[in-house]
């Protein structure tokens, strides 16, 4: 559903070689849905991987905004990630991630202070930058939220970002990461989220990248 937009692009403008590969402007495009959270985009990147070598590749999706400076519907380039939620619980009900238990150095690789941090890409994106934060699940409490807040600066919650950039990273792929501003993060009400605009604004700006290759 989040790409829909840049498929029907494809069908329309592109020579479909397969199921999910297109040739456009001379570059093979593969299209990969990874599934929902951490687990299934961590195996389906590295299953992917075990016979395919690709030149570069794009994380596409929709996130809730905790910072509600950011727009609804409005697409931004994630330049670093942050895993949230794992660690250690304290008493005041914060989470103490492994770099706050010393656990892990904040600059053991792929690390950079902390975050998973992006690299700068082949093709250039004019897009807004933003921070990301994964998380095993959407947040709608509002004192989770408020927890959240105080302890992470990250601007936009999503539930793979981080499994993508540790892989990239890893397997030193160059890549990029976009999401588009369905909701404000904040008590959960799906009738307040705009799933339609940010779909319809995330795909102009996945199309205007692959009008670059």
């Amino acid at each position: 559903m989040e790409i829909q937009p840049v498929l029907e692009y494809l069908v329309q403008h592109a020579s479909q070689l397969s199921p999910t590969e297109y040739r456009f402007n001379k570059t093979e495009i593969e299209i990969l849905i990874t599934g929902i959270g951490l687990l299934h985009t961590t195996f389906a990147l590295t299953n992917y991987l075990c016979d395919h070598n690709p030149d570069i590749w794009i994380q596409a999706g929709i996130g809730g905004a905790l910072d509600h400076s950011l727009e609804t519907g409005k697409v931004y380039q994630i330049g670093n990630e942050m895993l949230v939620g794992f660690g250690a619980q304290d008493k005041d009900g914060t989470i103490l991630s492994p770099f706050d238990l010393h656990w892990l150095d904040k600059n053991t690789f792929p690390y950079t202070n902390q975050q998973l941090v992006c690299p700068p890409f082949p093709i250039e994106i004019d897009l807004p930058s933003a921070s990301g934060m994964t998380s095993l699940y959407a947040h709608g409490n509002e004192e989770a939220i408020e927890l959240l807040r105080n302890s992470s600066h990250a601007q936009i919650e999503n539930m793979e970002g981080a499994a993508f950039f540790y892989v990239s990273l890893i397997k030193k792929i160059p890549f990029a990461s976009i999401r588009s501003v369905s909701n404000m993060v904040e008590e959960r009400n799906k009738e307040k989220w705009d799933f339609k605009k940010s779909i319809q604004s995330l795909g102009e700006e996945i199309i205007n990248i692959l009008n670059k290759l």
